[in-house]
């Protein structure tokens, strides 16, 4: 599935694809306080959700890795280094009642919510807390018909992909 996501040659037209159509969704309207990533190694771009986030006046929250969990925190300062060489927001925690809405990447999909992560379970243990809508988001590539789900796996609640 990373070769899949790797392959996928107009990667930031569908990154602004996707975008447009999270913002159309009732749970990105009703939302005021986002947590979205930082794409990495061939995720959707985030800039321009990002962007977009700032212009409709909502609050932007990004996972920081802290031992085996994430942390929800504000920008703050910029980004960092962190966890696995993603760049990781300096800024405050947050505290997870308030955010409205978590925008989760993945390496696959099913139509249902099932998702494959990157095999730590750093989003399956946060996702398994939070009481706000989630939407998966990826490449229409990674969409497949059914994965492998353990108990531990969290679905998400909606799927939006470009």
């Amino acid at each position: 599935m990373r070769m899949v996501r790797d392959m996928v040659d107009d990667h930031l037209l569908r990154s602004v694809q996707l975008w447009a159509q999270v913002a159309q969704r009732p749970e990105y309207a009703s939302a005021q306080t986002v947590m979205a990533f930082v794409g990495t190694n061939g995720e959707p771009d985030t800039d321009g959700l990002f962007a977009r986030l700032e212009r409709d006046g909502k609050r932007l929250v990004l996972p920081r890795v802290e031992g085996e969990r994430i942390v929800p925190c504000l920008v703050g300062d910029g980004l960092r280094p962190g966890a696995f060489s993603v760049p990781e927001p300096a800024g405050e925690v947050c505290p997870a009642d308030e955010i409205d809405l978590v925008l989760v990447p993945g390496l696959a999909f099913t139509a249902e919510g099932v998702r494959l992560g990157q095999g730590g379970g750093h989003y399956d243990r946060f996702l398994a807390a939070l009481a706000c809508p989630t939407i998966g988001v990826c490449f229409t590539e990674q969409v497949v018909d059914e994965l492998p789900r353990e108990p531990h796996d969290v679905a998400v609640g909606a799927l939006v992909n470009a």
